[in-house]
């Protein structure tokens, strides 16, 4: 969890993810993995005792699990469909996905987790589908990416990037549920006190049975 934007190559020190390790079906089996996993945590986090800790927010500037688990759903339907845009078009432009903007306009606080949940593996699917079939011409493909700045970029590194977002924000959706997460405390055992009466009472019992 950080406000620093994670870097868009090499090795990330934030959540361990490199870009040149990696062949390609092992990227993808491990990009539906983790998105099943992000799923799992706000769902379970949803279905405890307080379900609104997933709408929490650690810092003000800093996104509540639910949050990033809209973004995570958003980006991999995005990243599919620029998949099929790259494939269809010459050097094709891919429009910006307005990562900002959305967490306002569609109320990504607002949303419902068990359904939030239930897209995220729909679209890790999906996107796997598509991406674990691409042929070595297909990904040495180009197109005009703009994050974090305007590039070209291969279809090989769209389907590293998206594994990334999705590793880096399921280590972000884990840590921020960590820290905003009641702790689970067990009720504490009633301990049950004799009164003096009751002690009182017991003494006698006992003086008798010594008589007789």
């Amino acid at each position: 969890m950080s406000k620093q934007q994670p870097p868009v190559d090499g090795l990330c020190e934030q959540c361990g993810f490199n870009y040149g390790t990696g062949d390609l079906q092992g990227t993808v089996t491990l990009l539906v993995r983790q998105a099943a996993e992000s799923a799992m945590a706000l769902t379970k986090a949803a279905a405890g005792p307080d379900p609104d800790v997933v709408r929490l927010r650690p810092e003000p500037e800093v996104w509540s699990a639910i949050e990033y688990a809209c973004h995570v759903r958003d980006v991999l339907e995005v990243q599919r469909l620029r998949i099929a845009q790259c494939l269809a078009e010459d050097r094709p432009v891919y429009a910006p996905m307005d990562r900002t903007g959305r967490v306002k306009q569609d109320k990504y606080e607002f949303q419902n987790p068990v359904e939030v949940g239930a897209s995220v593996m729909k679209f890790a699917r999906e996107f796997g589908a598509a991406a674990r079939v691409l042929t070595p011409p297909e990904l040495a493909r180009l197109g005009l990416y703009n994050y974090p700045v305007r590039a070209p970029r291969s279809l090989s590194w769209i389907v590293r990037h998206t594994a990334h977002e999705i590793q880096h924000h399921r280590h972000d959706i884990i840590e921020i549920l960590a820290k905003v997460e009641p702790p689970i405390v067990p009720a504490p055992k009633p301990v049950v006190e004799e009164t003096t009466e009751e002690a009182g009472d017991l003494t006698a019992v006992v003086a008798e049975d010594n008589e007789s």
